[in-house]
């Protein structure tokens, strides 16, 4: 088939490093390998001065014109001293946007139409609808988060009334929708579509990439890698995350073991609060803070760890993710310690798969990750049978299968 990829998010450099970056090119790359031809259509391809990833795709970037951003700027000038935190201007920048990816779409496709249009949802975006109903193709749309419910959170979203329309108008016209998480389908069928139409595919990990190993004593001081125990944490240093406690953990840890470090690899708003709480717990010289990690290094920095931590904190709202950095982290064969929430919870069995504790609580986070390194023997196994896991079920190319047969049994 010939499949259609949309990425309409501004905020997704499809050839760049971050998460939902990764998971858009290992979607695309698994699609080719299952023996299709994949179109991949976005608006910004790389953050300028970064060397973008490569891609099996024909990737078509539909840039934001000129006079849409400077609508945008206008409204940011406007708006500062009035209300400066306001999603308004970038709203009204993914409206116009959003009719220019229209068009562009019908320029390039009305003649020619793809098999398959699939969409990864985007804020006020409708991009893919008209195509897919005009041309008669199956739509499969791909939702990673509650995009309304979080841009009315999080980002002071200033039109939440159409950012639910638009959400219930993508998700009404889907042939299929896929969800990364139990809660998201739930999300999905309150907002009134049926449950049959919805199919919860967790993130996944390349299983030849992401395979249990060990990187040499060169290998991981070129990376950056101290010696001796490491707890490690990769992804965005986001409140979300819970990365601004591991600190406190690191000190505690070190008392048993006084030669562990933490390594930290990812960026993000929390940097600046890491390295404080470094300073204030008398760990700084003992913390590594890596910075964004170019994908392609991030399977050898996972298996330099001897513990791998994703310590999220309680929400005020349900965990509705499906967190890359733990598939990577299991598919390396490292011990994982996490937090006992949501999808984590639902999928790794305390004390086989990962070590799972309350969230926020500092002082079970650190006594998990001594209790692995107390016993390399439990760490290994609890690494081994995580790797199990990853690799039996949770992969990019199981997705992908799954959506090809989703696309196939719908009209």
């Amino acid at each position: 088939m010939k499949v259609l990829y949309i990425c309409p998010d501004t905020g997704i450099d499809v050839l760049g490093h971050k998460g939902a970056s990764v998971h858009v090119r290992e979607m695309v790359a698994a699609f080719v390998r299952a023996g299709h031809e994949v179109d991949l259509v976005a608006p910004r391809l790389v953050r300028p001065g970064a060397d973008p990833a490569a891609t099996v795709a024909e990737v078509t970037r539909v840039r934001v014109p000129d006079d849409v951003q400077q609508v945008k700027n206008r409204l940011d000038a406007w708006t500062a001293p009035l209300l400066p935190t306001t999603s308004l201007p970038k709203d009204v920048r993914r409206i116009l946007y959003d009719q220019v990816l229209v068009d562009a779409l019908d320029a390039r496709y009305a003649d020619d139409p793809p098999d398959l249009v699939y969409v990864r949802a985007s804020l006020l975006s409708t991009a893919g609808i008209g195509l897919a109903q005009r041309t008669g193709r199956p739509l499969v749309v791909e939702l990673n988060a509650p995009l309304s419910d979080e841009q009315e959170r999080y980002r002071a979203g200033a039109l939440v009334e159409l950012y639910r329309a638009v959400e219930h108008r993508l998700l009404h016209a889907a042939s299929a929708v896929s969800v990364v998480s139990d809660a998201l389908r739930d999300h999905v069928v309150g907002r009134g579509v049926p449950e049959s139409s919805v199919s919860v595919l967790p993130n996944g990990i390349d299983p030849l990439r992401f395979t249990p190993h060990r990187p040499t004593a060169a290998r991981r001081a070129h990376l950056g890698i101290p010696p001796g125990p490491v707890l490690g944490f990769v992804g965005g240093l986001r409140p979300w995350h819970g990365v601004e406690v591991l600190p406190q953990v690191l000190a505690a840890v070190r008392r048993s073991h006084p030669a562990a470090s933490l390594v930290v690899a990812g960026d993000g708003p929390l940097r600046v609060e890491v390295e404080r709480m470094a300073l204030a717990t008398g760990t700084a010289d003992h913390v590594v803070c890596l910075g964004a990690v170019d994908h392609d290094d991030v399977a050898d920095v996972i298996a330099s760890f001897d513990v791998a931590l994703a310590p999220y904190p309680e929400l005020p709202h349900e965990f509705y993710y499906s967190p890359l950095k733990v598939f990577e982290y299991l598919g390396c064969g490292v011990p994982v310690v996490a937090s006992a929430v949501g999808q984590i919870a639902a999928l790794l069995q305390h004390g086989r798969h990962a070590v799972l504790t309350r969230p926020g609580d500092v002082g079970e986070l650190a006594a998990a990750c001594v209790g692995l390194l107390d016993d390399p023997a439990r760490a290994r196994s609890i690494g081994d049978a995580g790797a199990r896991l990853v690799h039996e079920s949770y992969t990019w190319d199981r997705n992908a299968a799954w959506v090809l047969g989703l696309a196939a049994g719908v009209p």
